[in-house]
């Protein structure tokens, strides 16, 4: 019965394995006939942008991973990984025809000449990374003399030139490298995709870099093919048009779950009821761990991990969402950003912990006097924001006025006390677009600042 049992496992394996060779998707004869003799397609990808992609230990992981994974399976043929060491070496073996696609790019007029490209499948907001000393900036024409790094090769440093010749564009290396310059004050701000540089700031940047704008252009990303094989877009079109809008929300999740192999050795198969109940036993456990390794990190995608509050990304969603609230029920809200005051003396005098320690606890005191609908996170090193729905600018500042006395008064467990000052603006006609709303919120507060701190400015 075991030798059976084996030998009908062996087949539905084999017979499992053989039909995810298959497109899934519809091709046209001569779109099959291309594949079948292509029997592979060659796959460049930029080696250190997570989270959206990485080569570590050899294979290809983050967000785009996942999105390949599902159009290997669509497309029914094997993509190889190219392995290189720089996005410019990907740049320059895809010229060279030693890959056959890239697996997250965006056109430009040089990329053309050598490459197609899909419909997109990631659209991510760009913006403007800088010190935490600098201004928001609503237009990045008025940047004119300044300094901005943009990585070596990529689409918008091309683009950013032509569009904007009066800014001074410098190339650098990496993402990190670009913060890193920024940071030692060689560059005043580095260009790239929210997500990258949330990512990249949280991990080696934390109280030393933010986000200072948002502009209008987004990175438009999609697969690019080789233009000498035209077929190749075209699978991958209809591929990308393939996909799910629930596989999109939930890619995010997917790149970083626990993933099990099942080893079987037949051997030791038992019966078919026994091992059906162990199967299912697998099943239903690895279900419970992946749901609960999914449900953790939906929590860190929209949670600062110092605080346990809202981070930045969370906190540009909800600005949105009020937003749209306002420009349907005309429903009034309010922002107001809050730095600590002096807060790099507490660094330098009790240490980065005691600083850690203290931005827990300034937290606890905000989230203990304000209303469950009010929305609060961090907003970059030791500034935070707290977003006020359904509240016009007179009761924002009443409640902020109310918030600086409960911080001034509070005896702070390490440092004693401290003071916090307030910049506020409320979303109106006059203010309509959340970048407008930032920089009058941003300005109100440099000016609480500039008038000896611990205050509570609007404009």
């Amino acid at each position: 019965m075991t030798r059976l049992l084996t030998q009908l496992l062996t087949t539905f394996l084999c017979g499992a394995f053989s039909l995810t060779v298959l497109a899934q998707i519809s091709l046209t004869d001569e779109e099959r006939s291309y594949l079948h003799s292509k029997q592979k397609i060659t796959m460049c990808i930029d080696p250190a942008w997570m989270p959206l992609e990485k080569i570590e230990k050899g294979k290809h992981i983050g967000m785009t991973a996942d999105y390949i994974a599902i159009l290997q399976k669509k497309i029914g043929v094997p993509i190889e990984l190219v392995p290189t060491v720089s996005w410019t070496q990907s740049i320059e073996y895809a010229k060279a025809r030693k890959c056959d696609i890239f697996s997250l790019a965006m056109p430009t007029e040089e990329r053309l000449t050598y490459m197609d490209f899909t419909r997109p499948y990631l659209t991510i907001p760009l913006v403007l990374a800088t010190k935490m000393d600098k201004f928001f900036v609503v237009d990045i024409s008025k940047l004119e003399g300044k300094k901005l790094g943009v990585v070596k090769g990529y689409a918008f440093g091309e683009i950013l030139r032509k569009k904007f010749p009066g800014l001074t564009i410098v190339d650098v290396d990496s993402l990190y490298d670009g913060l890193e310059k920024v940071n030692h004050g060689e560059l005043y701000g580095f260009i790239g995709t929210l997500v990258t540089i949330g990512y990249e700031s949280q991990r080696n940047f934390v109280g030393e870099i933010k986000i200072a704008g948002k502009f209008d252009e987004q990175w438009q990303l999609g697969v690019a093919t080789r233009n000498d094989e035209p077929l190749l877009k075209n699978i991958f079109d209809k591929a990308i048009a393939d996909i799910s809008e629930k596989q999109k929300q939930d890619i995010l999740n997917q790149w970083l779950s626990i993933r099990y192999e099942q080893v079987v050795n037949y051997r030791d198969l038992w019966p078919w009821l026994i091992l059906s109940a162990v199967v299912l036993m697998f099943i239903l456990y690895r279900f419970y761990v992946l749901r609960k390794y999914n449900e953790q990190l939906q929590r860190l995608t929209i949670t600062d991990n110092l605080t346990q509050i809202y981070n930045r990304l969370k906190l540009d969603a909800e600005l949105e969402q009020q937003a749209n609230l306002y420009d349907r029920y005309k429903q009034p809200f309010s922002i107001m950003i809050i730095d600590i005051d002096l807060f790099k003396q507490v660094n330098d005098r009790y240490g980065h912990q005691s600083g850690d320690v203290v931005l827990v606890e300034f937290t606890q005191v905000i989230k203990k006097h304000i209303r469950k609908t009010d929305i609060f996170g961090r907003w970059g090193g030791e500034e935070f924001m707290l977003i006020i729905p359904n509240t016009d600018i007179h009761k924002a500042m009443i409640q902020a006025e109310k918030l600086r006395l409960l911080i001034a008064k509070h005896n702070f467990k390490i440092v004693g006390h401290l003071t916090a000052s307030f910049g506020v603006a409320q979303f109106d006609e006059e203010n309509n677009t959340i970048k407008q709303l930032i920089s009058k919120a941003d300005r109100a507060l440099y000016q609480a600042k500039d008038q000896g701190r611990n205050r509570v400015v609007r404009l």
